[in-house]
């Protein structure tokens, strides 16, 4: 079975954590799946441009077993006009790309993943015209996540254009994969289901969120070195983005709490990098707080050691319309697979954290709620706190890339008995 992943960021392993489609084409090859990844050349939150000073349309690379072509895009950091261009850009190249390939070597089924609308729709047209199966796999809600966090409405224009592609698109994908549980929620409360009058068959709707390989995770082979991992503390973590939706100013809060209450055993410990660091940093040292360290990114083979020496972890952010349809967020599987207790201030449908009892949940939760949630965790019971820890990766088995990969092969072979 040959498979063709159209995916605008699907990162190899070595340059960042959006492998979703690299674990799967990984896991599926004994099975005698042989899968092409086509991405842009241009590798996001990265100075990486394989396409940089060559020539042509895309360039192929070989990581471990799994083919990479990848598709050329201009430069770009930030959300500045550059990354608007490489929206229009990538599916306009991806679709020369395609037809150029399709000539030579024809795929059973077209796996096409969003965030974004127009690669998918290159995807399922391409699809439609050679008559080749097509799943469209949907990460993030457009145009509906576009409404939420700008100054459009519904109303506009552009916004209603955007909301028939999305339509047209899920109603002729063969299937539709969300990697959050809400997805049929959306299409129904939309009343774009056949059941309301609409055109979208719900049967056709699948649900498989983002994982984490629980192997490396065991081998943890990558060890980081950093003496404030291995502090006697109670040591809360977090690793991912800084950028203001991440919210990580509410930790900030929280330590300052504990500071002004004499608490001197809690530390937490930020991995990572974004648009909000540095300023953060600066209003820590303001503040004078001994309690919070920032670390740069590191890279995802590092994440393992990292999380094995926390005490907990911890995810934050603002409220968010979107999260009634629930998260994918990956940090919380990495920490669910390091068995870890999770603090999360996140007002989410479907939250894993509060099913799978593996953590504190405070939904819309202060800087204040975040320091009790702190201080709960550090006071209790080494029973008590064991059995969140082994609930934590008890929630990740389902998680795992394994168990994942087998729901998509599952999917695959529907498509293959239509």
């Amino acid at each position: 079975m040959k498979v063709w992943i159209l995916n605008h960021y699907a990162i190899p392993p070595a340059y960042g954590g959006l492998n979703r489609h690299y674990y799967f084409s990984e896991t599926l090859k004994p099975l005698g799946v042989d899968t092409v990844i086509f991405t842009a050349s241009k590798i996001h939150n990265t100075d990486i441009n394989f396409m940089r000073g060559e020539r042509g349309l895309y360039k192929e690379v070989e990581f471990e077993n799994t083919t990479y072509e990848f598709v050329k895009t201009g430069e770009y950091s930030g959300n500045g006009i550059k990354r608007i261009f490489s929206f229009v850009q990538f599916p306009f190249n991806l679709w020369r790309c395609i037809k150029k390939f399709y000539k030579s070597s024809q795929p059973d089924i077209i796996y096409a993943s969003s965030p974004e609308l127009f690669s998918t729709f290159v995807a399922v047209l391409f699809g439609k015209k050679n008559k080749i199966p097509t799943i469209v796999e949907v990460r993030d809600l457009w145009p509906e996540s576009v409404v939420a966090y700008s100054g459009f409405t519904e109303r506009n224009l552009i916004i209603k254009l955007l909301y028939k592609l999305e339509r047209w698109i899920y109603s002729k994908a063969d299937f539709l994969i969300f990697t959050f549980n809400g997805g049929k929620d959306y299409i129904i409360k939309k009343k774009w289901d056949m059941e309301a009058g609409g055109d979208i068959d719900t049967n056709k709707v699948e649900y498989i969120n983002n994982g984490v390989n629980i192997d490396e995770f065991k081998a943890c082979k990558h060890y980081y070195n950093d003496a404030i991992m291995n502090s006697n503390k109670f040591k809360i973590v977090y690793t991912g983005s800084v950028r203001r939706v991440n919210s990580i100013s509410l930790i900030l809060e929280a330590c300052m709490e504990l500071q002004e209450h004499g608490t001197d055993d809690i530390d937490f410990i930020i991995f990572g990098d974004g648009t909000e660091r540095e300023k953060l940093v600066e209003k820590a040292q303001e503040m004078n707080l001994t309690n919070i360290h920032f670390r740069n990114r590191v890279d995802k083979k590092y994440i393992p050691s990292i999380l094995n020496r926390a005490d907990a972890t911890i995810i934050v952010g603002q409220h968010d319309t979107m999260s009634m349809y629930g998260i994918s967020a990956n940090k919380i599987f990495d920490y669910m697979a390091a068995g870890k207790p999770i603090i999360s201030n996140l007002d989410v449908g479907y939250d894993e954290i509060i099913k799978h009892n593996c953590g504190i949940v405070i939904p819309g939760g202060t800087g204040k709620d975040i320091a009790e949630a702190a201080l709960k965790l550090r006071d209790l019971n080494i029973e008590e706190y064991n059995l969140l820890c082994e609930n934590a990766e008890i929630a990740a088995k389902e998680f795992d890339y394994k168990k994942l990969s087998m729901e998509l092969f599952s999917i695959y072979k529907k498509i293959k008995t239509k």
